[in-house]
């Protein structure tokens, strides 16, 4: 006997919060699945997407890797002829799984919720101020126009980096057990049959990320693709040039400034230049056509603006120190590492996690040998 399928309200009432506003008005002609060009044949999304969330079937919805397969192109939205917006509701529910697997729970909830957000901002700045009053060179910071900047003088390269280092190893043990809870899901959505192994997916769905292959398949919100391509690359070069930079110093014992024409510094600098630009492409666009372009949740907001304050105070930290502007130096400074500390510190509960949750999808999609049915017409 089948048993009664409660709706989970509170459930519905986040999709609709956080942009899946015209849910409701879905009536299932399945124009979506059938316009989508990323949905498999066999049991096509955002069709069936659209009914669980509309009856509130949260355990079906967060153990289904479909709901990651979706770029968001919109090519579903633009066609639909209730503008249920079948886009926006995915991307809500996506934001919701964060909430459901991130440990510990209350921090998934507090990062999708904007009253926790002064509390989520006082505890970089009171980390970052303590590290810069307890062991600040103060004696040796010159705050006056022109003045030699040294950050190093201003807050500790070796306690900031102590402190990085040792946040990233605690945070990404917490996002392991969330993403672990996330596969055990996923393996109970579809019946796991013959397909690639684990690594040869990988490689797979890495392939697909690099090359923004799926991406590129969109029609209405192609030049996204362009963006994110952008962005990703702008961050991972930047995350990179942070790496290499601490190589620099720590390993190598180089302790004067980094500056051009240093391929470390020059690898920044286009890092940042590719991140900002990127960012500008989709500010652009979301602000010209939010009903269009879509993912107008608080959470989607929330990691853009982040992102866009992280790459643009990093970028412009060495401009400033070579300017001998100190004091804007050295407040941007303080700013950059306290937006630093937000962007990692809460990946695991953020959009950030979005990158880690759709990577692992899309492996264990190819594990299933669930493939958009352009791929597979093709074969």
């Amino acid at each position: 006997m089948n048993k009664l399928q409660e709706p989970d309200l509170d459930f519905i009432r986040h999709v609709k919060k956080a942009g899946g506003a015209d849910l409701k008005k879905c009536y299932q002609c399945a124009t979506c699945s059938v316009v989508c060009e990323l949905s498999p044949e066999h049991k096509p999304f955002p069709r069936k997407e659209m009914i669980w969330a509309s009856w509130g079937q949260k355990d079906r919805l967060i153990k289904d890797p479909d709901v990651w397969l979706c770029h968001q192109c919109n090519d579903c939205t633009a066609h639909c002829p209730r503008g249920a917006r079948p886009g926006d509701v995915l991307a809500a529910v996506r934001s919701y799984v964060f909430n459901e697997n991130s440990f510990p729970r209350f921090m998934g909830r507090a990062l999708a919720t904007p009253r926790a957000l002064p509390i989520l901002f006082l505890v970089p700045i009171l980390v970052i101020g303590a590290i810069m009053l307890g062991f600040a060179d103060f004696e040796a910071v010159d705050m006056s126009m022109g003045a030699a900047v040294d950050y190093n003088n201003f807050i500790r390269h070796g306690w900031i980096e102590g402190l990085f280092i040792a946040g990233n190893v605690l945070i990404f043990s917490f996002a392991a057990i969330g993403l672990k809870r996330f596969w055990k899901g996923l393996k109970e959505t579809f019946p796991d049959h013959q397909g690639p192994g684990f690594i040869s997916s990988a490689i797979l769905a890495t392939k697909e990320i690099i090359t923004h292959e799926n991406f590129n398949k969109c029609v209405t919100n192609k030049p996204r693709a362009y963006a994110h391509f952008l962005v990703l690359f702008g961050f991972l070069g930047s995350m990179a040039t942070a790496g290499l930079a601490l190589l620099w110093t720590v390993a190598l014992g180089h302790h004067s400034p980094i500056d051009l024409p240093n391929l470390i510094k020059v690898l920044g600098t286009v890092s940042g230049l590719m991140l900002l630009v990127g960012l500008g492409i989709i500010f652009v666009r979301r602000f010209g056509d939010r009903d269009r372009i879509g993912a107008n949740g608080y959470s989607d907001w929330l990691f853009l603006y982040i992102l866009a304050v992280v790459g643009f105070t990093g970028l412009i930290l060495q401009f400033l120190r070579m300017g001998g502007l100190a004091a804007a130096a050295y407040i941007t400074y303080f700013i950059h590492l306290v937006f630093v500390f937000f962007l990692l510190w809460y990946a695991p509960y953020s959009k950030f996690a979005h990158m880690f949750y759709r990577t692992l999808a899309m492996i264990y999609a190819r594990g299933i040998n669930r493939k958009p049915k352009s791929i597979q017409q093709a074969a």
